[in-house]
């Protein structure tokens, strides 16, 4: 009888054990991976990070070609002078002597365009006979190139009938002088595209110096309209928001060059780049991407029965093969809304039919043991479920 006893004591107690024995989750640490996008166009003159690099907040990723900017923001801060200029004229008042100082303003701007068109056009000229010469060039490597495989071809022929040394070592020459024409005309063709990018260059910059004298002809044809026409409270009032649109303009392109350095929004490392010095990027082009080592998150699944055990903002306790004595703490975060079947790669079989609840945590503490990919084995703190 007492043997009987016992027996069920050990039972009751096991039983104990099992009931109060943790539920453990497995999951895989994984980071937030921040996007950092190109958010104006242009050439990458300056790259200052690898992939793998360490970058702080406000640390300088890369920098865009900013020139074509700059002439852009002279010619709007131009406007704006130039608008403030109409307007105060306006208040002031009609005067004889400012009309001849207008005319004389636009006899030298018609000047400055004549002789900018000249440039523009031996810049054209220029652009039409660096291409002519690099095309050129470009068909004479094609057929040294054609060349050299027809002497390689030949001296294999030669090797194959067994011809005679003094033969072989002649085509062997021919060879040589074949690739060394290749060679010259290689250098001849990056040194030509070189001289054909700087030709194209010079045209943009004439180009851009067009558009602001063209900006600056017009505002002075309409300072010319107002002062023959006389200033009303009608025109004022248009020179005035005439002018507050050019500071607009003006400060849009300043926002605009302050987006060609590219910096980095947060502490973390850089995952991956994806471009590379002098390449020329379009707006939206994602750049790099950047890993928050201290936004890291576990995602697992909680069966249906044991959803009332967890809520968002408890504590959970994680434990990764690296730290085998080690407890980190971390909270929920999210709790799905909706059931799903059990991913097949983290259950058996028998287990894939029942309905689950992902369930994301977030480490609050070990930023510097706890990294993307650990497998982290997870409980859920039983005192938050009081």
């Amino acid at each position: 009888m007492k043997r009987i006893v016992m027996i069920f004591f050990l039972l009751s107690l096991l039983l104990i054990g099992c009931s109060n024995q943790e539920e453990v989750y497995s999951g895989t640490l994984e980071s937030e991976e921040i996007p950092i996008l190109a958010e104006v166009g242009g050439p990458i003159i300056d790259l200052a990070v690898d992939e793998g690099s360490q970058v702080k907040k406000g640390d300088i990723l890369a920098k865009v070609d900013d020139r074509i900017l700059q002439a852009q923001l002279k010619e709007a801060k131009a406007a704006a002078e130039a608008a403030k200029a109409n307007l105060d004229e306006a208040k002031a008042g009609t005067r004889n002597q400012e009309i001849k100082k207008t005319l004389s303003s636009l006899e030298q701007i018609n000047a400055e365009m004549s002789q900018l068109f000249v440039q523009a056009k031996k810049a054209d000229e220029n652009i039409s006979l660096k291409k002519a010469q690099y095309d050129q060039i470009a068909s004479l490597l094609a057929s040294a190139r054609k060349t050299l495989d027809y002497q390689k071809e030949k001296l294999k022929e030669l090797e194959d009938s067994d011809a005679p040394d003094s033969q072989l070592n002649a085509q062997q020459e021919a060879i040589n002088q074949a690739e060394g024409q290749v060679n010259s005309l290689t250098a001849q063709l990056r040194q030509m595209d070189a001289q054909y990018q700087m030709a194209k260059r010079d045209k943009e910059a004439i180009q851009s110096q067009i558009d602001g004298i063209n900006a600056k002809k017009k505002a002075q044809e309409a300072q010319l309209d107002l002062l023959k026409e006389g200033a009303t409270p009608f025109t004022i009032s248009r020179l005035y928001h005439q002018w507050q649109q050019a500071l607009a303009h003006e400060e849009q392109i300043r926002i605009q060059l302050e987006k060609t350095t590219i910096t980095s929004p947060i502490d973390g490392i850089v995952l991956r780049k994806n471009i590379s010095i002098h390449e020329t990027v379009k707006p939206n082009y994602q750049l790099f991407t950047l890993l928050n080592p201290k936004k890291l998150n576990v995602k697992v699944y909680i069966p249906e029965n044991k959803l009332n055990q967890v809520k968002v903002g408890n504590t959970a306790l994680l434990r990764v093969d690296a730290y085998p004595n080690k407890t980190f703490k971390g909270k929920i975060t999210f709790i799905s809304n909706r059931a799903e079947y059990t991913p097949q790669n983290v259950q058996t079989p028998d287990e894939r039919t029942k309905l689950v609840f992902a369930v994301v945590v977030e480490p609050i503490e070990g930023w510097n043991e706890l990294k993307p990919g650990m497998p982290v084995d997870l409980t859920f703190d039983k005192g938050d479920q009081q």
